[in-house]
């Protein structure tokens, strides 16, 4: 019962993460960019060709979910603490000089973190807790 609670948890934060401000991006001549959560989501895997794993968390996320949701609560456990570790690593770009096109011929950096990306780790670290807490399984 707790694992369900905390998964349907999880799975709330993770909506409400994608439509709050997560990052905050710089380019050279141009004002700050705010990335929402839901473009993070859905172009993040472009990061992967410049060294940004963080959106590698989000396939482990799901596959956890779906290991609580069919209660195996190991497998959810080791899903979701992948899950949050690949996710951690966002800490590790702030600041990082990233390619800002194709041709990377302008550059971008990630400048600060926003509520968005707190607010989904937390919902990684809700599933991973959901199957390891007393009382889930």
């Amino acid at each position: 019962m707790m694992m369900n609670k905390l998964a349907t948890a999880s799975v709330v934060l993770f909506i409400a993460a994608c439509c709050l401000p997560c990052l905050e991006w710089q380019k050279a001549g141009q004002p700050n960019d705010i990335m929402f959560g839901g473009r993070a989501l859905l172009l993040g895997w472009s990061g992967l060709f410049s060294g940004v794993y963080g959106w590698l968390a989000n396939p482990f996320w799901v596959l956890a979910l779906f290991f609580a949701l069919i209660r195996k609560p190991t497998i959810t456990s080791v899903l979701g603490a992948i899950a949050l570790a690949i996710a951690l690593t966002t800490f590790g770009v702030v600041g990082k000089e990233l390619p800002g096109d194709e041709g990377g011929v302008t550059k971008t950096t990630i400048v600060r973190i926003l509520p968005g990306c707190y607010v989904w780790l937390i919902s990684m670290l809700s599933l991973a807790a959901a199957a390891i807490l007393p009382g889930t399984r």
